[in-house]
Formats: structure tokens, sequence, C-alpha cells
């Protein structure tokens, strides 16, 4: 089916038996993967299709403005992760009072009622829902047994014995850990956008690159990177090194971030140039941004990191 905005949107089109992984998942990370998991298992036992329930933004910039953590991911790009994870369909619906209201005895009805078809509910330990998100997984089972709905809680992935969470992603891409964030992602970080020209300062020191101005709400420390670069309309991968910040160097701006990609291993191909459509996925943190005292300095230490990313880059 794909994205829906809305419970009943699904409800009125899915026949079959649905089951609904429910969650936040904003990372898509390897702990929200173990719920879809249990979710699209359920759904093959039952012959019907496992979906995503989640939100466009963090149910507290509903509940206590301002106190929202940043999204480590746009709702497009979770949505899509999700997909891949392999859910048939994504709920991708408002965080508002119609669903924060909903008082948690009553939650596993609300859902009931508008899908029919319901038969189980999935998700982790640490799930909170219902008005004044005082119901938990207990109490989500209690409630379904009434309504003969299944509930199945996934246990929790555990990342240098602690738990994964969203949060401890957040925190290990402001310190530049992103080794650490691939791991819990369980897949590589991917900065993805299109090509702006810039003013071809890297060009004129012996290092073009390809520039994405880039700027999420959880964002990876300013540094430099190594990775691998692909152009998503012709597939090409490249080994790639990459600074991601503000350019202090060469820049007074320090509000609008961006991604200044050199590939490795040959020139740039013409087709990507401005506008062309990239991702590049962080495998390795080099080292922190920092501002130099000329270009000629900046030139010398650009060619240390380029020197150490084709050391990475061979393990690749």
């Amino acid at each position: 089916m794909g994205v829906f905005s809305s419970i009943e949107d699904l409800g009125k089109l899915a026949a079959e038996p649905v089951v609904l992984a429910i969650g936040m998942f904003d990372g898509v990370h390897r702990g929200h993967q173990s719920v879809i998991n249990l979710a699209v298992l359920e759904a093959s036992s039952f012959r019907g299709r496992a979906v995503a329930l989640t939100f466009t933004q963090h149910p507290a910039s509903f509940l206590r403005p301002g106190s929202e953590p940043p999204l480590i991911m746009n709702p497009e790009t979770k949505a899509h992760e999700l997909m891949q994870s392999g859910v048939s369909d994504v709920i991708l619906r408002s965080f508002d009072q119609g669903i924060a209201g909903v008082k948690s005895f009553e939650f596993v009805d609300f859902l009931k009622i508008r899908v029919p078809s319901l038969k189980a509910i999935c998700v982790g330990k640490n799930f909170r829902f219902g008005k004044d998100r005082v119901g938990d997984w207990s109490i989500l089972t209690n409630c379904s047994q009434k309504i003969d709905v299944e509930v199945r809680v996934a246990e929790s992935m555990l990342f240098l014995d602690q738990p994964v969470s969203s949060s401890r992603i957040r925190s290990c891409l402001a310190e530049g850990s992103i080794e650490f964030v691939n791991q819990m992602l369980g897949r590589n970080y991917i900065v993805d956008g299109t090509v702006s020209r810039g003013k071809a300062i890297g060009r004129t020191i012996g290092f073009p690159t390809l520039n994405i101005f880039w700027n999420p709400q959880a964002c990876p420390a300013f540094g430099v990177y190594v990775g691998i670069v692909e152009n998503v309309e012709t597939c090409e991968k490249f080994p790639a090194v990459a600074n991601y910040g503000v350019r202090p160097t060469v820049e007074n701006n320090t509000s609008n971030s961006i991604l200044e990609i050199h590939v490795l291993t040959q020139e740039v191909p013409k087709t990507w140039g401005n506008g062309s459509k990239l991702k590049m996925e962080l495998i390795n943190f080099i080292r922190q941004e920092k501002k130099f005292s000329s270009l000629e300095e900046l030139k010398i230490q650009i060619e240390k990191d380029k020197k150490k990313a084709e050391q990475i880059s061979r393990f690749f």
C-alpha cells in the first residue's frame, strides 16, 4: 500500500489481518528494527501485513513544547527506512490532542475501532502511551486480551552493555563518534542532498569538492569524515573524504552548515555537477573542524586528511 497520514485511512483499505508496530522510531536503529522484525514475523503467522505506526514530530513537541529532542531523521526518510526494514505500510501521523488525549485503558479500543482487522501490536519495552503517558506494555497486554488482540514486546538491543536508543545515537553524533552511531543504527549514517555550486575555493587549492547544504535537527559533529559517496541517479560509488561544518577559515556565516565532498580515487565525473542528487555514507571520523590562519595552512591539513582517508578507505 504505502504511507498513510492517518490510522483511519489504513483501516478503510486493509481487509487482511494487520499487525501494528508502534513507536517514534527516530533513526530506525537496531532496537527499532527488533520491533519491526517481530511485527513482520507476527504478520506472517496471520498471513497479514505488518504496519508501522509512527509520528511526524516527537511527542514531546506537543506535550512539552521546547523540550523535544532534535530528530535524527526527517519523517520522509524515516518512512523510507521503515519500509526498507520490512513493513508493508507506514502510518505517519501528527502527534496531536486526538491521540495524546486517549486514556491508556482505551488505547487498544481506539486502534481497533479504526483498524477492524487489527490482530496484534508490537512494541519495545520502553513504550509509553495514553493520556499523561501512564500506559506501558503490561497495561497494553491486559487491555488487548479483552478484545482478542495479541501483544508482542521486543527485547532491548544492547551496545557496549547498554540499550541502543535514539538519545545515545544523538549524543554519539554530537561527539563525532560516527563508528558507534553506525553500529547502533545497524547501517552507515547517510547524508543526502543536491549538489550546489560553491565558490570553488577547494578547486583553487587542488581539492575540488561537491557541496551539499545540509542542516538536520540532530547533526553530526563538525569535522572531517571518510566514507562512500554515491550518485543517486547513476548509482556510481566512490570512496570520499568530506568536511562537514561552516568552513570557518573561508566563511563568516556560522548558521548554514555544508558537506564538502572530495572524491578520492578519481576526478569527479562530469555528470556529478550542480543539481546532482548524492548521498554519502559517513564511516569514520578523522578530526574536528577548525579555523586555520591561512589557505596555505588549510591546504596542508587537507593533504594530511586526504592521505589518512585514503588509508582508511582501503578497508571499505
